[in-house]
């Protein structure tokens, strides 16, 4: 008996290991990505990268397929007539945060908090725009 036991506590702590390691080589790739963007800040670039994330929380979706959909939203933050409704809705993100009592949306650490918070943010009229092109590169991707 115990051996079956013991049996259960190793795949148990391979599958969290599993996990652990899958999520850190995720996040370093977000941040690798986020480094490397020429208009946007990096922590503009994670906070749209986790935006995102959270709008569409399937893990079995890969961090290069939204490194694909969000680059795009970098180069629009690049043009003049763009950048500004682009950053009003970062700011709209992060402010959303704030007054939850979060440093900004990449410091909510509750990630059933931020995907309602993404969800509901998504319903106004900017962000509704950007959760549907992300969900079609997604979809064609």
């Amino acid at each position: 008996m115990h051996s079956l036991c013991n049996r259960f506590a190793i795949l148990a702590a391979t599958l969290s290991a599993a996990f652990i390691v899958t999520s850190c080589v995720a996040a370093e790739t977000a941040d690798a990505w986020a480094a490397g963007l020429q208009n946007l800040t990096p922590a503009q670039g994670m906070t749209l990268m986790k935006f995102a994330r959270d709008l569409f929380p399937d893990e079995r979706l890969e961090e290069s397929k939204f490194t694909a959909c969000l680059t795009p939203y970098d180069a629009e933050a690049g043009d003049p007539q763009k950048r500004e409704p682009l950053l009003d809705s970062l700011k709209q993100i992060d402010g959303a945060a704030m007054r939850m009592g979060y440093k900004d949306y990449v410091s909510v650490t509750h990630e059933d908090e931020r995907i309602r918070l993404s969800q509901m943010l998504a319903e106004g009229r900017a962000l509704r725009q950007f959760k549907k092109s992300v969900g079609q590169c997604l979809e064609a991707n």
